[in-house]
């Protein structure tokens, strides 16, 4: 299970920090206890978006090992959705295209990710919304006066990230798309 940094919402921040930034939790996700050690990183793929020559593969994602339990934890920035291909942003854009009124085929054509791909991500964000609005409304009231699901990503859109919204339903332990 991975930690995910709030407030890293791009991979070239990441990249500048990474270096600089010791994960400041000390407490394993698996057993609680203190005393984590730094367990080196692993490359990611996740710069889908530049050309090859502007690339900021591979990223480097943080590992750490508690002496405890025996279990290693990934540490992620906001911007890099766990168990993804594509970045939040890139979902995010296809939903606001989606959120508008514009056809699969239509948002196809207009980003990279296929549209399998995009239906997908419209289908689980559909399948999830209650869990997702219950979690988010927790933390901004005014979500709660919407009604249906376009209605809630579009006021949530106009001032959030979906980024910030995952990372707090990830931490809530609620399933996210």
């Amino acid at each position: 299970m991975p930690w995910i940094l709030s407030d890293i919402v791009s991979l070239a921040q990441y990249v500048a920090t990474f270096s600089m930034k010791e994960f400041d939790k000390k407490r394993c996700l698996h057993c609680g206890k203190l005393g984590l050690w730094r367990h080196g990183h692993y490359p990611r793929k996740a710069d889908r978006s530049s050309v090859s020559d502007e690339s900021l593969n591979p990223i480097l994602i943080q590992r750490y090992y508690c002496p405890s339990c025996c279990q290693t934890s990934s540490v992620l920035p906001e911007c890099i959705p766990p168990k993804r291909w594509y970045l939040w942003d890139a979902q995010q854009e296809a939903l606001l295209l989606l959120l508008v009124g514009k056809s699969l085929n239509a948002t196809a054509k207009e980003i990279t990710p296929s549209r399998h791909t995009i239906k997908r991500w419209l289908t689980r964000l559909k399948e999830r919304f209650l869990l997702h609005k219950d979690v988010l409304c927790n933390y901004f009231i005014e979500l709660g006066r919407t009604v249906n699901y376009i209605d809630f990503w579009q006021a949530f859109f106009k001032t959030h990230l979906l980024s910030a919204a995952m990372r707090l339903c990830h931490v809530a332990g609620v399933l996210i798309p």
